[in-house]
């Protein structure tokens, strides 16, 4: 497994290589997805740290952690072991498909001539390796949530402050979609309040009402 930064999602042409900037790398959500994951299980655990009551973890004040590109590759072997192997599978069956797709549009275009389209189809060629990364990155990100999710879940998390100088925020709106189709369908919000005179986020998590604490 590689986990590095590629940036956004390529938009390929006849003309050369953008970048549709609406679609980030996921790469950058993946210290903040760890992060967390990381801090529940350690305050769920040794039940101290930023629990200040029951369901509740308020990391607000908490500076996150040092973690190297290297320690990211065996912090996410370490949340998603069980889907390692299915991850590279996918992996590479989802870049065959997206090449697939691009080089099948390009060849049926009629508005293009020949010189097009072999220019086209060769910056496809050339961005191969950075579509296969990219969707790495994306797969192993949702593989995180998913555990996140399943964490939350299984815990009975009902709401976790967090500060709002990292990317939790970005996290958390990505998972409210995972919980809402989790098994069963979880109700989440996130807001932002001020406590004490500082700006905090919150992520709260509604439980179905047989799970209600």
């Amino acid at each position: 497994m590689k986990l590095e930064y590629v940036g956004p999602k390529p938009i390929i042409d006849q003309h050369g290589v953008d970048f549709d900037k609406s679609e980030p790398d996921r790469y950058i959500f993946l210290y903040a997805t760890l992060e967390l994951l990381e801090v529940i299980e350690d305050c769920v655990n040794t039940n101290q740290c930023y629990i200040h009551s029951e369901g509740l973890i308020d990391i607000s004040d908490w500076n996150g952690m040092d973690i190297s590109s290297k320690e990211i590759v065996s912090l996410v072997k370490k949340h998603c072991d069980a889907n390692i192997e299915k991850l590279i599978d996918k992996r590479e069956e989802k870049t065959k498909e997206l090449i697939s797709e691009l080089k099948s549009d390009v060849e049926k275009n009629d508005y293009l001539g020949e010189d097009e389209k072999t220019a086209w189809l060769g910056n496809i060629d050339i961005m191969t390796p950075y579509y296969m990364q990219f969707i790495e990155n994306e797969l192993v990100y949702e593989c995180l949530l998913n555990v996140l999710a399943d964490d939350i879940y299984a815990r009975k998390i009902q709401e976790i402050k967090f500060n709002l100088g990292k990317n939790y925020g970005f996290v958390f709106s990505y998972l409210q979609n995972v919980l809402n189709e989790h098994t069963p369908p979880v109700d989440t919000d996130v807001k932002v309040d001020i406590f004490n005179g500082k700006t905090v986020g919150r992520f709260l998590v509604k439980f179905p009402k047989k799970l209600d604490l």
